[in-house]
């Protein structure tokens, strides 16, 4: 896979656990973080707090199905990519999704490699249109170039040590950084307990309304700075 595709991240919205686990399974191989969701409601919940490259979404669900799950995502102006999922070959709904704004359409039983080839001609286009070194992780942004970090478009002020870590585990995103890593990277020593108290004031400034933080301990192993969510 290109590399720009990797560690895209996806909300799979499905009501079925047996396809939503296999399409789970089948993209965390080809190197995308997935997120997943057993109704449109919890869906809701999640893109308060998360950016997507690409949603998933099927369109036959209990309570709110996909069309008007699709019409509300479209009114709120939220731009995602969307490649709805059906199991009913109906010409009509097809182009209804279409006119609400869904980017294509996935009709099942299908093939792992077409879903692929649909993702990689959704997501591509808008990663070539992305010009700055710049990480997403729910409503937070973070500039290599800039060295800024925006929630909701406002700068969060940064000393310069939390800046370096921020920096470092940004680029290592969902990967596990030991905390003898992250004390080189800084330049101090790991005898201390420097790198724990830098990583709890950098985590109580990315932290979400609930308290929780992108910003994950590892117990005996270090920390990793988190891009995905599951509910």
């Amino acid at each position: 896979m290109n590399e720009k595709l990797e560690n895209q991240h996806i909300l799979c919205i499905d009501d079925d656990n047996k396809i939503r686990e296999l399409i789970k399974k089948f993209l965390v191989k080809h190197n995308f973080i997935v997120s997943s969701s057993s109704n449109a409601l919890e869906a809701g919940k999640m893109l308060k707090f998360y950016k997507f490259d690409l949603i998933i979404l099927d369109i036959m669900m209990p309570k709110v199905n996909g069309i008007i799950f699709l019409e509300k995502l479209r009114k709120m102006d939220n731009k995602t990519p969307v490649l709805m999922l059906s199991a009913i070959s109906d010409i009509k709904k097809k182009l209804q999704t279409y006119r609400l704004g869904s980017d294509d359409y996935l009709l099942k039983p299908f093939e792992p490699e077409e879903l692929i080839f649909k993702i990689k001609k959704l997501i591509q286009p808008r990663i070539n249109l992305k010009i700055n070194n710049k990480i997403l992780f729910g409503n937070f942004e973070f500039d290599f170039n800039l060295q800024e970090l925006k929630k909701n478009n406002k700068q969060i002020k940064l000393t310069n040590k939390e800046l370096m870590i921020l920096d470092f585990l940004g680029k290592n995103i969902n990967i596990q950084i030991s905390r003898e890593k992250i004390a080189q990277n800084l330049k101090i020593s790991n005898t201390s307990r420097t790198v724990d108290v830098f990583i709890a004031r950098l985590r109580k400034k990315i932290e979400n309304k609930d308290g929780s933080s992108f910003l994950k301990t590892i117990r005996g192993k270090g920390y990793v700075l988190k891009s995905d969510y599951e509910v």
